[in-house]
């Protein structure tokens, strides 16, 4: 660091970054793959100015688990595709390669995409652990190798030292009952000393707790919305909305809000819908004439009415404008919405995400309406940007869904 000041042959770029330096903060890491793991995590979170290697898509590395290959392993690339778990981006490609070389020494992964009849060229020298050639089943393999690497670079070292802890316990526990002659005592001796040198690496050569925690996590969600959904910038306040009622009654609407990718409740806002008659409606903001009958025959707003209604009474406070709102629902509440926005004459980035017809499963694809896009979009399962959009959905639904049920309860004990 001390040669950006020493240098006289500085780049414009690095003379104007040094000359915008108000101070410097140093965080120490234990090893180099723990550094590298950060340094990647806070480029993704800051996205700094003169940072060009970053903003050149094709010119950082990411570490992608295959998990839909024959044989699962791990590589570094450089492209994204629909399938696998991906980590990064990291700057430095030789320093990705020590990473994975110090992993592998952990957990012996292998790198070729399918079975064959002998053992690769890592199983002779320890490196692999025989998975090619069915020297264990897939399940042992997922277990003992795929899953830990995930939690590691996930950051979830708390929980790999947990089972590594869990696992040497059972077996010095099995061992002290057993006898030496026992034809198993030899490979449950070698497992034990295995899962001792896991730990012992755990501690003393990975990364710790703070590499990548679920904060971290969060605001890398919203690097790649903005990245995947081509929005002008990183959207810092994250609006979400939806709408509960029975047949129109204690109608109630909800508003959440994320900061950083994160939920921040202290800014969130319920609403109880007024008016419900269609005389009511927001008529001059031109709503669908979209309704709910009631069981005495009379009508009451709509989703969308509602969803207007909360809108404008929403946006007749002083409360921080959004930079990106996200509404549960499809076209007619994205439509909804819009025209509000339009009344106010405000520019705001706007999301309707919905589910496909009769499908509620965690696996049934996701719609994603765009204003002016007469198509909706539909993202990976493994997409970091649709995570980010699910979860304020799905606060939005469970925030307005608690609302009205209390609202329910207090009517029916009047």
């Amino acid at each position: 660091v001390l040669s950006y000041w020493q240098k006289n042959d500085l780049t414009l770029a690095k003379q104007k970054m040094v000359e915008e330096v108000a101070s410097i903060k140093w965080i120490e890491t234990d090893s180099e793959i723990e550094a590298l793991l950060l340094e990647a995590n806070l480029i993704k979170k800051y996205q700094p100015y003169y940072n060009v290697l970053l903003r050149d898509d094709k010119r950082f590395l990411y570490i992608k688990v295959s998990l839909d290959d024959e044989i699962p392993g791990v590589f570094a690339v450089r492209n994204l595709d629909k399938s696998g778990k991906y980590f990064g981006p990291f700057t430095s490609s030789t320093a990705v390669k020590v990473a994975l070389k110090t992993i592998r020494k952990i957990w012996p992964y292998c790198t070729a995409r399918h079975r064959q009849l002998q053992p690769c060229f890592y199983y002779q020298v320890g490196r692999c652990t025989g998975i090619c050639a069915g020297k264990i089943s897939q399940q042992e393999y997922l277990e003992k190798v795929i899953k830990p690497i995930i939690l590691f670079l996930s950051g979830e070292k708390s929980k790999i030292i947990k089972n590594l802890e869990a696992g040497i316990w059972k077996l010095e526990k099995e061992l002290k009952k057993m006898s030496a002659t026992n034809s198993d005592y030899e490979a449950k001796t070698e497992e034990l000393a295995r899962l001792k040198f896991e730990l012992l690496n755990m501690n003393k050569i990975l990364a710790t707790a703070e590499v990548v925690n679920v904060s971290e996590k969060y605001a890398n969600d919203v690097i790649e919305l903005a990245k995947i959904l081509n929005l002008p910038k990183v959207p810092a306040r994250i609006e979400g909305y939806d709408i509960s009622n029975i047949f129109g009654h204690e109608a109630t609407g909800s508003m959440v809000v994320f900061h950083d990718g994160e939920p921040d409740k202290n800014e969130y806002r319920k609403f109880k819908i007024n008016n419900l008659s269609l005389r009511g409606a927001p008529s001059t903001l031109g709503a669908t004439r979209q309704s709910t009958r009631r069981g005495d025959g009379s009508r009451v707003m709509g989703d969308t009415q509602m969803l207007q209604q909360v809108m404008t009474r929403r946006l007749s406070n002083d409360w921080p404008l959004p930079d990106l709102i996200i509404v549960d629902g499809g076209k007619a509440q994205l439509n909804a919405i819009s025209k509000v926005l339009a009344k106010h004459k405000l520019n705001i980035q706007l999301i309707a995400i919905s589910k496909g017809e009769g499908l509620r499963s965690g696996i049934a694809p996701d719609k994603l309406f765009f204003p002016g896009e007469a198509k909706p979009l539909e993202l990976p399962l493994a997409s970091p940007a649709l995570h980010l959009i699910k979860r304020v959905r799905d606060e939005a639904h469970r925030f307005v869904i608690t609302y009205h049920r209390n609202l329910r309860s207090k009517s029916f004990l009047r």
